[in-house]
């Protein structure tokens, strides 16, 4: 679609009453016969045994990958969106994590999973015996998610970001996985509130959060400084709790400008604006909300794929990590997973 102005389609492809009708979720026209497109690609499906596997939406219905499938047009389908499944799979042949723009690939190639399972969930009824209850998510939902529609858009021509926190305007953390049999290859998780995302493809996870960057001020390299770090799965699992949580806490969002020409879009981040207008000691505006040691273990306990101890102990008042040892670097997973078994 290069012939025609991204930016203009966003605000057609963002809204929510685009999908009454059933229309493209990638550009808000008239889809064409088939399938559409598969949320969790065919690719990803063969690669990681997935077509009976099951995804549990929000009002706990469960559906397989194979059926997981949303309203896309022929030209979208098989242009800007293949060229972005080509360049994820070229990566995961051969990871580069010092690739700025293998992350922006990444970060573009979330959002139109993330922005898929909004589409389906604001298109399923939240209880199919009765209808008039309405869908599982308010279609006006997707408007929330406007940011990560553009991160997805800028995937159709060549984009270049001036942004405040890093060299793009979304938070991305990516990680070595160690293989575990136990755990399998394949996992997902996502966070409405905190617009966050989370995939584990074989040797890589990848964490992303539509906030514009803020989490990189709190560290450009993720929870205990971890990004292209070596972990298991389950402390994949706690670094993904761990930046969905900080998610959760955000206290602003970013005014924008941007501009394009037939060949370019230029995305230029130009001030934070805080929700709350809280100062901090400093002087400065507050951008998340204070962190709770107690909260962040529940949604440790929560994103952690097996049933195991508690994070937290209440009678003692301590808790249970598998990043971090006394010697600070990154502890074995082996005797975590001895106690849970």
């Amino acid at each position: 679609m290069t012939d025609d102005y991204v930016l203009s389609l966003i605000d057609r492809a963002a809204s929510g009453s685009a999908f009454t009708g059933g229309q493209c979720f990638a550009c808000g026209g008239e889809p064409t016969a088939g399938q559409g497109e598969h949320i969790i690609p065919r690719w990803t499906q063969r690669r990681f045994d997935l077509f009976n596997q099951t995804l549990t939406l929000l009002n706990g219905t469960r559906i397989p990958y194979r059926q997981l499938t949303i309203p896309c047009c022929e030209r979208c389908n098989n242009g800007f969106l293949r060229d972005i499944e080509n360049a994820v799979i070229e990566f995961l042949e051969r990871p580069d994590f010092d690739d700025a723009g293998a992350r922006v690939t990444l970060g573009r190639w979330l959002c139109k999973v993330f922005i898929g399972l909004l589409v389906k969930e604001t298109t399923l009824s939240a209880d199919r015996r009765n209808p008039s209850k309405g869908s599982i998510l308010p279609r006006d939902f997707l408007d929330e998610f406007r940011q990560a529609q553009f991160i997805l858009q800028s995937g159709r021509k060549q984009t270049t970001f001036h942004s405040l926190h890093g060299p793009h305007p979304f938070t991305l953390y990516m990680y070595r996985i160690e293989p575990d049999d136990d755990f399998g290859e394949f996992d997902l998780s996502t966070h409405l509130t905190g617009q966050s995302i989370a995939v584990r493809l074989g040797p890589v996870g990848v964490v992303f959060v539509n906030d514009g960057g803020l989490q990189y001020e709190a560290g450009r390299k993720g929870p205990l400084d971890l990004d292209g770090r070596r972990l298991h799965p389950l402390q994949f699992s706690e670094v993904v709790a761990r930046v969905h949580y900080k998610a959760t806490l955000r206290d602003a969002t970013h005014s924008y400008t941007s501009s394009e020409t037939p060949e370019e879009i230029v995305v230029d981040q130009v001030t934070v604006r805080p929700f709350s207008k809280v100062r901090l000691d400093g002087g400065a505006m507050r951008i998340f909300r204070p962190w709770d040691d107690i909260e962040c273990a529940h949604v440790i306990e929560r994103y952690r794929p097996f049933r195991g101890p508690p994070i937290y102990d209440p009678d003692t008042g301590l808790f249970t990590t598998t990043l971090s040892n006394n010697r600070g670097g990154i502890q074995s997973p082996k005797r975590f997973l001895r106690r849970s078994s």
